[in-house]
């Protein structure tokens, strides 16, 4: 049976800091075979010979952008690891600071079993030898994201499907959406800079296929932005007693959570969402709708 262990996009104005798209194109510079060496990316290191492991691959086998993707897969030759650390790991030109960063992807992973290994996507400053940011898709299917201690964000994951992943740091913390929709707000692990951006695993079974990463290229509106585009409004704004909730389409479902990322629970009646019961504080508030989903800080009273 595999190991048990413990390690250790709520809305932003569009970023301005550099915009980079990475597919692994030959457009790019990359070519078919190890990632070690090319451009910027590293492979995780041996301490023996080689140097490097040599089985994170630039592939055809499967994408959904371009031609190429990234293959993170088994080392043979390495053993399975108490973390995910096995993998490549992007060095970037310009570092991102901890509150004002956007990062997306998308993964579709092979095995989704008691053997198989645990892939990750962490944001890193390797200066400090520090994590920013830590997503990992579980052997058995859940998301973890990690703050203080690994976290279950009560989203899942089937094995040979795709999936596109988007990581947004503000002043009010770091958020986690999965196909668009939110699934965690919490704390940065540390305040550092993000220097390095890594796809790992823990040397178990099963392979990973990463594309279409997009470094503050993906825009994140701000909320007025986004309540004219959509329309959608949330007030008032503090809220005393109740949020009314002003949109377009049907409101489907409603979500609150705190500012440590933990869900609370309201009462949705219509298109009017019970407070009263909260303590005096800062939300996010995720309002689903037709096909959509909206997400605003709150401040309750």
């Amino acid at each position: 049976m595999k190991k048990f262990y413990f390690l250790a996009l709520s809305l932003v104005s569009i970023l301005s800091f550099s915009q980079s798209t990475i597919s692994f194109e030959s457009s790019e510079g990359f070519t078919a075979g190890s990632i070690h060496g090319q451009g910027t990316w590293v492979t995780t290191g041996t301490g023996g010979t080689p140097a490097n492991v040599t089985n994170q691959i630039i592939n055809t086998e499967d994408k959904t952008d371009g031609s190429n993707s990234l293959k993170i897969t088994k080392e043979a030759a390495f053993g399975s690891q108490s973390s995910t650390i096995v993998g490549a790991f992007g060095n970037l030109a310009t570092a991102l600071p901890y509150n004002n960063f956007t990062v997306s992807f998308d993964i579709k992973i092979t095995e989704k079993s008691a053997s198989s290994s645990d892939f990750a996507f962490a944001g890193v400053n390797s200066t400090a030898g520090s994590y920013v940011t830590w997503l990992r898709c579980q052997y058995n299917g859940q998301v973890m994201v990690a703050t203080t201690a690994w976290n279950d964000t009560g989203a899942t994951w089937n094995a040979n499907t795709w999936y596109r992943f988007k990581i947004v740091g503000n002043a009010t913390g770091v958020t986690y959406y999965l196909n668009d929709a939110l699934i965690y707000t919490g704390a940065p692990m540390t305040t550092n800079p993000i220097n390095q951006i890594r796809f790992v695993h823990d040397n178990y079974s099963g392979s990973a296929y990463i594309d279409n990463v997009k470094i503050n290229n993906e825009e994140t509106l701000a909320v007025n932005d986004l309540n004219k585009n959509e329309k959608i409004t949330v007030f008032p704004n503090p809220a005393v007693e109740y949020l009314n909730i002003k949109s377009a389409t049907k409101i489907k479902n409603v979500e609150v959570f705190d500012i440590s990322g933990k869900k609370v629970q309201v009462k949705l009646d219509g298109d009017k969402v019970d407070v009263r019961n909260l303590s005096v504080g800062s939300y996010l508030i995720n309002v689903e709708t037709e096909g959509k989903n909206y997400t605003e800080k709150f401040i309750k009273k």
